[in-house]
């Protein structure tokens, strides 16, 4: 144990000196498109799993000797709106089907102690653990539960398979494709910004997110034969965003204002709404927020690309049944998502929010 202890020690110092997605890390995963392709068998699991997340639960078939422990690494405020949201949706889908379970909540907290949550989570050992944020730090910790420990690991918000963990892979990554929302996202702008339209750019720099997300924009953008410029480079911080996004409304009167990440575009968002009605630019927005449904309603946002969140914390669930009860599941689950414009009435927009958050809608509204 003292082995192990210090091992972990050694791990997760070193990783906190390493910038988390720093370039190593996005060099050395797999997109999900090409793990498909790459493992054929895996792609009817992903549809057959699909096809349980949006169906009505069902009840787990075996009797469960004692409860299941389950433990959920989380980051941030234990009661930001996105945590909270996870673990309801979660508790409820796994009421649904009947799972008996302890779940026990480890907070990584950036304004607190960043070390000790891995230290309990390790003493504990869990029968399953979900992680829900991937970057440097966290696959080093992972990676002592990897191949052959008891706790099985669920990679929550990821869905591009580490390289070097194929041949022992985590129980499931679960995410959303990034590849094609982005791409998706550069089309809906291609047909519908008029030609010539100023359009820059907030992007993240180099980093797991930067590569999948923002390069890739970029790429699609220029693909076009659209002009980005300006196109600022910087971390992944609204208040930043914020700040950068004022200065840069002094010049840019009109046109299109690029955000990378949430983060981002609400940074810009805020910042063209201090602008008034006068202001004619627009941006893009991502996820739910509680800003966001009256952004796309006065025109400020043109478009918000909507992750179906809920459905994770339902595939962590299902995942963990399916395994219970011995039966295949996919390596690799990736959720849907939906691009939402600004044109969209009221009460076509709520429906869609809804089935975007079916168990959580509530706590995003009030």
């Amino acid at each position: 144990m003292r082995r192990i202890f210090f091992y972990f020690f050694g791990v997760i110092f070193s990783a906190l000196c390493v910038p988390a997605y720093g370039e190593d890390f996005s060099l050395s995963v797999i997109d999900g498109e090409d793990f498909y392709n790459r493992y054929p068998s895996q792609a009817p699991l992903a549809e057959q799993f699909s096809a349980i997340i949006s169906s009505p639960p069902v009840p787990i078939r075996i009797v469960q000797s004692e409860p299941v422990r389950i433990a959920v690494l989380l980051f941030g405020r234990l009661d930001s709106i996105e945590n909270r949201a996870m673990l309801r949706t979660f508790r409820q889908r796994m009421r649904e089907v009947g799972i008996e379970y302890r779940l026990d909540t480890y907070v990584v907290d950036d304004q607190d102690d960043k070390i000790t949550p891995y230290f309990e989570v390790q003493k504990a050992q869990p029968d399953y653990l979900i992680v829900t944020k991937m970057g440097f730090l966290q696959r080093r910790f992972i990676e002592g539960f990897l191949p052959s420990s008891h706790t099985k690991v669920i990679v929550y918000g990821f869905a591009s398979p580490l390289l070097h963990w194929l041949d022992s892979p985590p129980l499931m990554y679960i995410g959303f494709n990034q590849h094609q929302a982005t791409k998706t996202l550069a089309s809906f702008l291609e047909r519908n910004l008029s030609e010539g339209e100023a359009i820059s750019a907030l992007v993240l720099s180099d980093s797991y997110l930067g590569r999948e997300r923002c390069d890739l924009f970029l790429d699609e953008m220029r693909r076009y034969g659209r002009s980005i410029n300006p196109i600022f480079v910087l971390r992944d911080d609204k208040s930043k965003a914020l700040k950068l996004a004022r200065d840069l409304l002094k010049t840019q009167k009109s046109g299109f204002v690029f955000g990378c990440s949430q983060a981002l575009s609400e940074g810009v968002l805020e910042a063209i709404q201090e602008e008034g009605v006068s202001s004619t630019v627009t941006t893009n927005a991502w996820n739910l927020s509680f800003n966001s449904i009256d952004y796309l309603q006065t025109k400020k946002a043109m478009v918000n690309v909507l992750f179906m969140k809920d459905a994770l914390s339902v595939a962590a669930t299902e995942a963990i049944k399916l395994d219970l009860e011995d039966r295949n599941l996919p390596s690799l689950y990736m959720a849907r998502f939906m691009v939402v414009t600004s044109d969209l009435d009221s009460d076509s927009l709520q429906l869609v929010i809804e089935e975007a958050y079916p168990y959580s809608v509530d706590l995003w509204q009030r």
